[in-house]
């Protein structure tokens, strides 16, 4: 067996509850003349070998080592006598549990024989083959001359490193939580702490039992949830820590889960139309255990004659009015059965693909906007010709100081200022009958005007504006009275 170090002090065991104070007594009685070195704690695991270290310190010029006792204090109080040396009569090993076959001194010998030396001064115990019953407090004292006795006081630590596994608990799909996982650590001293790191939000449960080795103890962590189809394939780790591994043990179970099909049907692209050809339906499943059968059906019972079932596809080979029915697919497995279903809805032609909805979209709105300018641009062309025409018209300025309307104007046949509506074209008129339709007649009618009364149009005007306005000869103004 391989020796084992001095291992950091760590929390005492709840066995004893009173060795620590004890261990504190002890210790103050004994490290008065401060002359002996002894850690406060030594661990070592089961089965292996440990070390109880234990220097005297320099007992100066003038005093000798004179005998080496070790002894183990019990719990209630008593001490047991378990090695010692004397320079004269040798080494000593009286008690039955802690026999020559398992004790002995580092650096003393076997043979009596005086030592006065160094070696008197280091009286390290070593003990093989430690067990759980080994644990306790251990004195070491020096007896000298003429100083008297220098004592002081170890904890002994037993420690088992425990043995550790995990695994996942299949389990059936279910509406209360059960185990889904579970983690044992086994044969531990003191008890492993075991934790689990994961992303559901289980509730673990914890026990303990005797371990294999007396003094030891097994843990026992079952982590439950609700199990559902989501909870199958999750991976979960179950974290051990103990006083005796260096690091946590961590172990990762994926989590099991038998749960009936979930199913869902593809393929349906809303353009199933007359005459379309190579239309399919597929059957997805989500299963565990796999999936045992599939049946295709519909609403009304059994399929229509042109479609085709094979396995989880139900195959069209040319849409028909039968068709347009609504399909069911139902699947089955060793814990159960599940089914979806699907509306087909066959069209008179195909549906416009996206491809070419968008130009045909685009083609509207530009041809909208279009339009839109077109009216635009022509309401404009509209209104910059009746103002520019407005503009150019005889008389626009206004009429005389003394009349409100403004002298006649023999050309348009109008007032300037208003008076009767007048349409004025680029043909001439016939020639009036009255004869007046020279320039002296003109003058005479703006004679009239302008003595602040209308003259009544002639026939003869009468007859040349309707002539005009039924062939559309308009082309200049409009007076307005």
């Amino acid at each position: 067996m391989a020796r084992a170090a001095a291992l950091p002090p760590s929390r005492p065991s709840p066995a004893l509850p009173l060795l620590p104070l004890l261990l504190l007594l002890l210790r103050e009685a004994g490290a008065q003349n401060g002359r002996v070195s002894m850690p406060p704690e030594v661990r070592g695991r089961l089965g292996d070998t440990v070390e109880l270290p234990c220097h005297l310190l320099s007992p100066g010029p003038k005093g000798n080592v004179s005998q080496v006792t070790w002894q183990r204090l019990d719990p209630s109080g008593n001490s047991q006598s378990v090695a010692a040396f004397h320079p004269s009569h040798g080494l000593s090993f009286p008690s039955p549990q802690f026999g020559k076959d398992r004790l002995s001194f580092r650096t003393m010998g076997q043979s009596p024989g005086a030592r006065q030396g160094s070696e008197m001064r280091d009286a390290t115990l070593v003990l093989q083959d430690l067990r759980v019953e080994d644990e306790g407090n251990f004195s070491c004292e020096f007896a000298t001359f003429p100083l008297g006795t220098s004592r002081g006081v170890t904890w002994l630590r037993t420690i088992a490193q425990p043995q550790n596994r995990a695994e996942a608990q299949e389990v059936t799909l279910r509406s209360e939580p059960v185990p889904v996982a579970l983690c044992v650590s086994s044969g531990g001293r003191p008890p492993a702490k075991i934790s689990w790191l994961s992303p559901l939000r289980g509730e673990p449960k914890e026990s303990e039992t005797a371990g294999p080795l007396a003094g030891t103890v097994t843990v026992t962590s079952r982590y439950a949830v609700v199990p559902s189809s989501q909870v199958d394939g999750v991976q979960i780790t179950c974290k051990v820590e103990h006083e005796a591994m260096k690091e946590p043990d961590l172990m990762p179970v994926t989590l099991s889960v038998r749960y009936p099909p979930e199913v869902s049907i593809s393929g349906y692209d809303d353009n199933w139309y007359l005459g379309r050809s190579e239309a399919t339906l597929n059957c997805d499943v989500r299963s565990k255990p796999e999936p045992t059968g599939y049946v295709w059906t519909t609403t009304s019972g059994s399929l229509p004659a042109s479609a085709k079932e094979q396995d989880s596809q139900l195959m069209v080979p040319l849409v028909d009015r039968l068709v347009n029915t609504t399909f069911i697919c139902t699947v089955s497995n060793a814990v159960g059965t599940g089914r979806a279903e699907q509306v087909v809805l066959v069209r008179d032609g195909p549906r416009a693909s996206s491809r070419d909805e968008g130009p045909m979209v685009w083609g509207a709105v530009g041809g909208t906007l279009l339009v839109l300018l077109l009216l635009a641009g022509g309401a404009l062309a509209f209104i910059l010709l009746r103002v520019r025409r407005r503009r150019k018209s005889p008389g626009a300025a206004g009429g005389g100081p003394e009349s409100g309307q403004g002298p006649y104007d023999p050309k348009t046949q109008g007032f300037e200022n208003g008076g009767p509506v007048f349409w004025t074209t680029t043909a001439p008129g016939p020639p009036r009958p009255d004869g007046k339709d020279t320039e002296e007649g003109y003058e005479e009618e703006e004679e009239e005007a302008e003595k602040g009364r209308m003259l009544p149009p002639s026939p003869a005007l009468e007859d040349d504006m309707e002539s005009q306005l039924d062939g559309s000869l308009i082309s200049r103004r409009a007076v307005y009275v």
